[in-house]
């Protein structure tokens, strides 16, 4: 079937098969989804509980006020540390449980600010409790200089005779580890008290994205208005009707450029944040000052762009020229033909409850207990989750897993009843569980997972849904759409946040050669890479190249990398679990998921079974990558191709 092929001569076989896979006879629920219903139109059941946290706002206030007054009171163990095991172990306690209660009283803040951004209470909420983390930091910033100023072989004598204390051996190992790069007493005080403004660049930017920043109106197939909205904009570029994605990429990107100087600005002062972390401290570059302190090497980031950049003309270009071809591009390839499904008349419809059912049937080889939390988080009734989208609300997903020890985590979503929708549900509870495990079997200290871990549990979910998928796929149609979905998981996930990577990781060597980040440079840049990353089949749009205003991930200083990562090892260990078995999958659950943050990232990943000092699982993705676009191109040349 061509591209411009019917849409519905091909759509009744692939529901029927749909029909097998999901093992379902629910039909579709009522409720629609849609970017612009009000909040108060979001049926409650698909919501979730922000009275697990507290009662009401009177009692998050009470809380907020309470901790203002106690965590200046960390000052009063200054001093006192290198007195006694007990003393110094009081204190480890007392800032872990402060950390748990600030967790609480941010994730109440955010469980109603990020449904409901275009609330004034509910932003200044959030500012409210933003502005603990710089009383926590200087409440806190003399304590490392402290303990680096006590013989460590005190404080190893101490945690022989103390198992209590023994219990943070790790951190103080990572602690004197750092020794080089922590300041003294006075100075760390300034920098955490700088805390809430290097955060501004970023909130500013998330503000004027999601409320304040109004893109022009499309007309769709059927000659209705319909808004072009942050929330709204992925389901708008994957259409299947041409003109709706083409009005949507130029009226977006568009829009984006009428704010170039106030985003690359908001950039440049994220990056002066870094530079002067950096030069505070003593690294050698920004690059070194983020991935130094989860003990990760610049060279396995170096090595990951130099990879894949080493790969594209087998890899992406060729996926640009098989994108040509099936849809019939005459010329070359552009933004709007980039994200939609490759063939027409092939899109389905889940329900969230069909999805979860699907989910929780692909993730099986992960064993009973893994299956019976998945399914108890996946349940709105259980209050884990805010399903649907709605005006205002935050884009994206995200998974907040801060108090799965004590609660549960807390997943945003924005399910639009899409095949994508389904693959996001799956990553999200990748996070979700994986803070359900470290924090059920860490203590508090180790409970959390470093960022270069954070990607791996959910690629590898979304890895094992598209094989089992694969798997049960009885006919051409199906099997064509769920090969175009992994295609798009590899590109969006490995190709495109290497891209991101390599581009963060330029505008910071230029920042740091003294240079300001200004819209012509960032724009020239990002369209350069582009083309070097798409390849000569593929042609920019006039504003194509400000799309880098948009992605979030810019202001988390080199986060986008790990998605990378965590995919290249997340497809290994599916790979594993499903050559394995029930002893891969313990494997994993056990030496991954269940350690935290308590040993060397790269250490935690090889006892799972994925080593990412060598480039071995970067080139087994791209490898995936490639011969899932011969077997795309086979598959459609047989049946849709010219006889």
């Amino acid at each position: 079937m061509s591209y411009q092929g019917s849409q519905n001569s091909r759509a009744l076989p692939l529901l029927i098969s749909l029909a097998f896979l999901l093992c379902s006879s629910a039909v579709l629920a009522e409720y629609q989804p849609d970017p612009s219903t009000p909040r108060s139109d979001i049926p409650e059941q698909y919501q979730w509980s922000k009275t697990d946290l507290f009662p009401d706002i009177a009692a998050w206030e009470a809380e907020l006020a309470a901790l203002n007054e106690e965590i200046p009171k960390l000052k009063n163990f200054r001093g006192g540390l290198g007195e006694s095991a007990e003393t110094l172990l009081q204190a480890q306690h007392e800032v872990y449980t402060l950390i748990t209660r600030f967790s609480r009283l941010r994730t109440y803040s955010a469980a109603l600010f990020d449904v409901d951004m275009n609330s004034s209470a509910y932003r200044q909420m959030s500012g409210k409790v933003s502005l603990l983390g710089p009383v926590f930091g200087e409440a806190t910033s003399w304590m490392r200089p402290e303990l680096l100023s006590i013989d460590p072989e005190i404080i190893k004598g101490w945690m022989v005779q103390d198992e209590k204390l023994r219990e943070f051996e790790y951190e103080f190992s990572e602690m004197w580890r750092q020794q080089q790069y922590t300041l003294s007493a006075a100075e760390e005080r300034i920098l955490a008290l700088t805390g809430n403004v290097r955060g501004v660049p970023g909130e500013v930017s998330e503000t004027l994205l999601s409320v304040d920043v109004k893109f022009d109106s499309i007309v769709d197939e059927k000659g209705d208005s319909i808004a072009v909205t942050l929330s709204g904009w992925s389901g708008l570029r994957s259409s299947e009707v041409y003109n709706v994605r083409a009005q949507a990429t130029r009226v977006f990107f568009g829009g984006l450029r009428k704010y170039e100087n106030t985003f690359a600005a908001l950039l440049d002062g994220a990056v002066k944040t870094h530079i002067l972390n950096k030069d505070a401290r003593g690294y050698d570059s920004c690059l070194e000052a983020s991935l130094s302190p989860d003990n990760i090497s610049t060279d396995a980031y170096r090595m990951l762009v130099a990879t894949v950049r080493e790969s594209l003309p087998r890899t992406m270009h060729k996926y640009i020229n098989l994108r040509s071809k099936v849809m019939g591009v005459e010329g070359p390839m552009t933004f709007p033909n980039l994200n939609n499904p490759m063939i027409q008349g092939l899109k389905v419809e889940y329900t969230y409850d069909e999805g979860r059912e699907l989910i929780t049937n692909a993730l099986k080889p992960l064993g009973k207990e893994y299956v019976n939390l998945l399914a108890e988080g996946m349940d709105p009734a259980n209050g884990w989750i805010d399903v649907y989208p709605n005006d205002g609300k935050r884009s994206g997903a995200y998974s907040n897993g801060s108090l799965a020890a004590d609660l549960h985590p807390y997943v945003l979503h924005n399910f639009d009843n899409s095949l994508d929708a389904v693959s996001t549900t799956a990553h999200e509870y990748g996070h979700a569980l994986h803070s359900v495990y470290a924090s059920r079997t860490q203590p508090p200290q180790y409970r959390g997972y470093t960022t270069f871990l954070a990607e791996i549990a959910s690629t590898c979910n979304e890895a094992l849904l598209t094989n089992y998928l694969l798997e049960k796929a009885d006919d051409v149609d199906t099997k064509l759409m769920l090969l175009n979905q992994r295609l798009e998981s590899i590109r969006t996930t490995l190709f495109r946040q290497t891209l991101f990577a390599d581009f963060e990781l330029r505008f910071h060597e230029h920042a740091e050669e003294g240079n300001p980040l200004t819209a012509d440079y960032l724009n020239g840049l990002y369209g350069d890479m582009i083309r070097e990353y798409y390849g000569p089949g593929f042609e920019l749009g006039p504003d194509d190249e400000c799309e880098w205003i948009f992605i979030p991930h810019f202001y988390y200083n080199f986060y986008v990398f790990t998605y990378a990562t965590g995919l290249t090892s997340g497809l290994a260990i599916a790979d594993l679990i499903e050559d394995g078995g029930t002893k891969a999958a313990d494997r994993y659950i056990n030496n991954m998921l269940s350690a935290g943050s308590s040993a060397p990232p790269l250490t935690i990943l090889r006892n799972a079974g994925v080593d990412l000092e060598k480039p071995d699982p970067i080139l087994a993705a791209m490898d995936l990558f490639e011969e899932t676009v011969d077997e795309f191109d086979k598959l459609w040349t047989k049946k849709y191709g010219k006889k």
